[in-house]
């Protein structure tokens, strides 16, 4: 990055947070974090616009090529308050083996080429995944890539998933007890996210951990701790998105994450782990959502999903080449 570039990164980006951040060391948080990402990883970013949601913008269109898949259809026991299910609402249902199984063949002639299967959790904070391993194992045989959310998974749950073959697994982590229980509704500890991590990691999964920042309300709780704490892990992919207020939920009312803070976490990520691939989810408030955005992309990430047209222009301008893919970020 030249001198002339650092100059219009501090007019369009640092300069623009001064009015709502109150703390005078982001500017400097992130040129580090931005110049440590840019000497670390090739000059590229990818933008992720999986078919889940359609996407249409000047640089790329998607075509529903890579879709979400709830094996639970809208059902989920938990009916945790930032979500209650409501977002199982958009997905193709597939809520037995044999209509997963049917499913993939008719989207594979239709040329879908990947799946994120996900769904509701049960009682014990799990996606109730195991009697649909010989699904996942079909679909694989098919050539699609498969996604994969476990939620509290068990070892059987893991050597069943490797042996299916499938290619990436999403683990929702969460650091704060409190949270836990007041969120989730579920009696359990961060130790036990931290032991889904290890059981998922020790059968050789390429597990991605996603860590929603104000999961409590709003408020961040634990999630500065868990970061931290993954850094420890040999992952590749991490993913982060924030809280979004999801109407006629408990949390329907709140207000997210100050966009500043985001930032700033998400540049500390960058600092603390160097080599790690950082993405930023779909799940983001839409208070200041082109400074946001712009700020991300500063603080060191490597992939963003959905992006503003003016946010991949702005990604071009700085030297970074675009790369538009229909799969899920944190597949990226």
């Amino acid at each position: 990055m030249n001198s002339n570039e650092e100059k219009m990164l501090g007019k369009t980006i640092i300069g623009g947070w001064t009015e709502f951040d109150q703390s005078a060391n982001l500017p400097n948080l992130l040129k580090e974090a931005w110049n440590l990402r840019r000497r670390t990883f090739p000059d590229f970013i990818h933008f992720a616009v999986p078919g889940g949601r359609h996407y249409e913008g000047k640089h790329f269109c998607n075509s529903g090529r890579f879709l979400n898949v709830s094996i639970t259809g809208t059902s989920c026991a938990l009916q945790c308050d930032h979500c209650q299910g409501t977002m199982l609402n958009g997905m193709i249902p597939a809520p037995a083996p044999e209509k997963l199984q049917e499913l993939g063949i008719n989207l594979r002639k239709k040329g879908v080429t990947g799946l994120l299967i996900t769904g509701g959790c049960n009682q014990e904070g799990q996606v109730p995944l195991k009697p649909f391993l010989p699904a996942l194992t079909y679909l694989k045989s098919l050539d699609f890539t498969i996604h994969v959310h476990t939620g509290l998974a068990d070892k059987e749950t893991a050597v069943g998933l490797k042996q299916a073959g499938v290619d990436k697994v999403f683990l929702d982590m969460i650091g704060d007890a409190a949270t836990i229980h007041r969120v989730y509704h579920l009696d359990r500890k961060p130790s036990d996210f931290i032991d889904t991590l290890e059981i998922l990691l020790a059968e050789s999964l390429d597990v991605v951990p996603h860590v929603v920042l104000g999961l409590n309300y709003g408020k961040i709780m634990g999630e500065k701790n868990l970061i931290q704490m993954l850094s420890d892990y040999p992952l590749e992919t991490l993913v982060l998105v924030a809280l979004r207020a999801v109407p006629d939920t408990p949390m329907g009312g709140v207000i997210g994450p100050d966009p500043a803070e985001i930032i700033r976490i998400t540049a500390q990520t960058r600092l603390l782990n160097p080599s790690l691939k950082i993405s930023f989810g779909c799940a983001r408030p839409y208070t200041q959502k082109a400074w946001l955005e712009r700020g991300l992309i500063a603080a060191g990430i490597n992939t963003l999903a959905f992006p503003l047209d003016e946010t991949i222009d702005f990604a071009l301008a700085h030297g970074l080449k675009s790369v538009m893919s229909e799969m899920c970020c944190g597949g990226l």
